[in-house]
């Protein structure tokens, strides 16, 4: 990774420190979808090894500090059959209670959420 954004060391050391069988979820910054150069070999590498299941965009504002929109990655080494060679992709970034320095995920949001990536 590049020496400004470790974002995808840490999903990679995640990766490398989970079991066999393991399943990770980790929240991280949009950018890390779509940021070039090595960045994108290391999205291309967990894509091959075909380790992400899913991933789930969050509304904007949900973290203290910062006001921009994250994703969560949901690594997974031992995908369902059905689930192989394919990526879920949820968007949720509507899913939400706005508050006044901070945003919410409710708990309708979060069981919605989780029926879909179940569904």
């Amino acid at each position: 990774p590049p020496k400004d954004a470790g974002d995808l060391a840490f999903v990679q050391h995640m990766i490398a420190s989970t079991n066999n069988d393991g399943m990770v979820g980790v929240v991280m910054p949009h950018g890390v979808l779509f940021r070039g150069s090595s960045e994108k070999a290391i999205r291309q590498g967990i894509l091959e090894d075909d380790l992400l299941e899913a991933v789930v965009g969050l509304p904007a504002g949900l973290f203290y500090g910062t006001g921009i929109p994250a994703c969560l990655l949901i690594i997974n080494k031992q995908k369902p059959a059905a689930r192989k060679r394919k990526v879920l992709f949820i968007n949720s970034e509507l899913e939400y209670q706005e508050g006044k320095n901070q945003n919410k995920l409710r708990e309708q949001d979060i069981t919605k959420i989780v029926e879909t990536f179940d569904n």
